[in-house]
């Protein structure tokens, strides 16, 4: 087992130190990204119904993934704070408990996943219709929209467990230094799921009755997400030697004691986009129907963009954490300074990108003439509003990881419930969707305010000096282990 590169993260060129970091996982985030975009584009393709189903599944299928991160947030969260004790005696004993804790954490946090699954599986029909999936003016009834959305739901609720496997397994990866292997099986992960996406949602005759389309693409995550869900237990069981440890020697209350002291507030964060989506997805329904399918394109548009600062929220904390910790605050200051300034550069260029190219990258997404026209104002004028949006997610990472939940909080709550929601509801009654989408925009570029604020209190204002790890930092420790 490898040892933390602490030396390393500590005294490493703060620019090259970021790109060491974040390179390696570049590739597998931008899969990631792009896939979503990539089976939208191909529902897109069949018809509009099927993609309205796909932005009314938005809400319950974020939630999933959200709680996937949390769940492998919480995880890694206190694995690393054990790792680092560990790593430090170098004992058998030591080394064992590591293993247990980390295997118990997997059985727990599927455990607690499968229960969560039947519950979304009893609400989901009710939970649709609440969104308007059941509106008397919704082009596509005929088409059984709530059926169709709560078919492809239960396909996706049945992966949940192998979609949570697979993120944890894989930070779990990342935090004991295989940063490669766990970049590859993600990659090979996302080139799986595309190809059977391609194959299962088909391109012929769009129907609830057919199990292509949207329930094609259900079922390509199902057999995907199971398939790599094993491989990565496989993976992880023969790199790190824990396939022997004994489940009924764990101590079950102390591992849920301290996977809830990150994972509660890891959750609630990651709650609050589809929470966002959700409710303007019911908002965009009421005031213009027939632009739901937009919806779908959009977010997805959104997640591509965005996936540089996706790669820095999942590169960065680990080596913020280790210089805050260690008292170097002038290199957590230049590791968030330059964090932004690369955000800012690429979030710029790819806007130039998307304007001079708005035309054809509609033409290519949607076959609806009247989508197209939606999706160019869009990549014209939202792109460059990604510059707020990305130095959001970075600042929640970068609080998140230097004990700062509480502003981490705040911060998501303030940005994608309050700014999002309000912006977005005050465009849509001046402009209807186009005023949505200007709306969205305007809460990227004001959170940038709040971002400014909240990192001026809790870290360049902050006595540094006085810095200290968070009160959980040895709640790991068991009561067998206390000296």
């Amino acid at each position: 087992m490898e040892h933390c590169k602490q030396h390393w993260m500590l005294n490493t060129p703060i620019f090259r130190l970021i790109l060491s970091c974040s390179l390696p996982i570049l590739p597998a985030v931008f899969l990631l990204s792009a896939y979503d975009l990539f089976e939208t584009g191909l529902i897109a393709r069949l018809c509009s119904s099927h993609l309205a189903a796909l932005s009314f599944s938005a809400p319950v299928t974020l939630v999933m993934t959200g709680a996937a991160i949390a769940f492998s947030i919480a995880t890694n969260s206190w694995i690393c704070r054990i790792k680092s004790a560990v790593d430090h005696n170098s004992g058998i004993a030591e080394q064992n408990e590591l293993k247990s804790n980390l295997l118990r954490a997997l059985i727990l946090v599927a455990s607690l996943t499968f229960i969560l699954s039947a519950l979304l599986y009893l609400l989901a029909p009710t939970l649709y219709v609440l969104l308007g999936t059941q509106s008397s003016a919704q082009p596509s009834i005929e088409l059984g929209m709530t059926s169709l959305v709560t078919k492809y739901t239960e396909i996706r609720l049945i992966g949940w467990i192998p979609l949570v496997l697979i993120w944890q397994i894989n930070g779990a990866l990342r935090s004991f230094g295989y940063i490669r292997q766990a970049s590859v099986l993600l990659i090979t992960w996302m080139l799986v799921k595309s190809m059977l996406s391609y194959s299962l949602i088909g391109d012929g005759q769009c129907s609830q009755f057919l199990d292509t389309g949207i329930l094609g693409a259900g079922y390509a995550h199902l057999i995907s997400d199971t398939l790599f869900a094993l491989l990565s237990l496989a993976i992880l069981f023969r790199d790190l030697g824990i396939a022997k440890q004994q489940v009924t020697a764990m101590r079950w209350k102390n591992t849920l004691k301290q996977m809830s002291v990150t994972g509660l507030n890891a959750s609630l964060q990651q709650l609050y986009l589809p929470i966002t989506i959700g409710l303007l997805t019911f908002y965009v329904a009421t005031i213009t129907e027939e632009q739901v399918a937009l919806l779908s394109i959009i977010f997805r548009i959104e997640a591509l963009g965005l996936f540089i600062p996706m790669v820095f929220t999942a590169s960065l904390p680990g080596v913020l954490a280790a210089n805050w910790w260690a008292g170097k605050f002038d290199r957590v200051k230049a590791l968030i300074i330059q964090g932004f300034v690369i955000i800012t550069v690429t979030q710029v260029l790819l806007a130039v990108v998307l304007y001079l190219n708005a035309e054809m990258i509609a033409a290519q997404i949607s076959q609806s003439n009247h989508l197209q026209h939606y999706l160019q104002h869009y990549l014209i004028y939202v792109p460059v509003s990604f510059i707020g949006a990305g130095c959001t997610m970075l600042a929640l990472s970068c609080l998140n990881a230097i004990g700062k939940s509480a502003n981490a909080s705040v911060l998501g709550f303030a940005h994608k419930i309050v700014l999002i929601l309000l912006f977005a509801a005050l465009g849509g009654w001046y402009a209807s969707i186009t005023g949505v989408l200007v709306g969205i925009a305007l809460a990227h570029i004001v959170s940038l305010v709040l971002v400014s604020k909240l990192f001026i209190q809790a870290i360049w204002r902050q006595d540094m000096m006085k810095a200290k790890p968070p009160n959980d930092f040895l709640l790991f420790i068991t009561d067998e282990e206390k000296i």
